[in-house]
């Protein structure tokens, strides 16, 4: 191997030239570091580590690690979700988790229940992606992607209770999906939007309306007023009240591909007042 000359290299083999000039490719692994396994998708081990591609994956649980049974177990590329165990763990890289280590969930009693929606089982508990649920899935009824009913409780992300009237529990808009309200309160994700009327709370229709034009961030981005004051909803995010003394006249405008909220004295450029021109 020594007299080989590298021509190219790449992530699992290398091309080379032998002395009487033939070339010919030679294989991690095999034919060099051959302690090196390929775990499929990018990833794989050797005896310092876990790696996908070049960057060592797992840092957090190195010391853990039990590297000879470490293996891949199942993949969702399309939602970039990779499950691992080792003789003792189950770990998981994606992008809802980030890389951890599934706490209390036992590699022999393991059961992927649904790999898209990031439900696991083990041990008599279940999973949503890295966090161990209060509840069994089996009990669970989605109301949207938000949100879930479990019996006479509903929680936002899964594990967030939302301290709510059940029975009144709605969401807004479908296109809003971190946004409902009960016969008392707003709510955004689980928290409760002080001051909002929910009779009264509605989405401006020019931002919501199926015939709606085109503005930057329009899956996320929406204004919403009620009785007592307009709002600026950042789905993801976060949420602004917004204190207009215009609220009468306070509407929805698209201007350079951009949405604005705006009265008759200021506009409201993500929420933020700034004064008309």
């Amino acid at each position: 191997m020594e007299d080989l000359l590298i021509l190219d290299i790449f992530w699992n083999k290398r091309l080379v030239k032998d002395s009487s000039g033939n070339e010919f490719e030679i294989f991690r692994g095999k034919d060099y570091e051959k302690d090196w396994v390929d775990l499929g998708f990018g990833y794989s081990k050797n005896s310092r580590g876990v790696f996908l591609w070049d960057n060592e994956c797992f840092k957090k649980y190195a010391k853990q690690i039990d590297l000879t049974s470490f293996e891949m177990i199942q993949a969702n590329t399309s939602e970039n979700t990779f499950y691992f165990k080792d003789v003792n763990s189950i770990y998981l890289d994606s992008y809802m988790s980030g890389q951890v280590k599934i706490e209390n969930a036992n590699p022999k009693k393991f059961q992927l229940i649904d790999i898209d929606k990031g439900y696991i089982t083990s041990n008599d508990k279940d999973f949503w992606y890295g966090t161990e649920l209060p509840y069994r899935i089996s009990n669970m009824t989605p109301i949207n992607e938000s949100y879930q009913r479990v019996d006479d409780s509903i929680f936002f992300g899964h594990t967030h209770q939302v301290l709510c009237d059940t029975q009144t529990f709605e969401i807004i808009n479908s296109k809003v999906s971190t946004v409902a309200r009960d016969k008392n309160y707003v709510y955004f994700k689980s928290e409760i939007i002080e001051g909002a009327c929910p009779k009264t709370f509605k989405f401006m229709e020019d931002c919501i309306a199926d015939d709606s034009p085109p503005y930057l961030e329009c899956d996320i981005h929406f204004y919403a007023k009620d009785k007592n004051f307009a709002y600026f909803i950042n789905v993801p995010f976060g949420f602004k009240i917004i204190k207009t003394k215009d609220l009468s006249n306070f509407r929805f405008i698209v201007r350079d591909g951009i949405g604005y909220g705006i009265d008759s004295n200021f506009y409201y450029e993500k929420g933020r007042r700034k004064k008309l021109k």
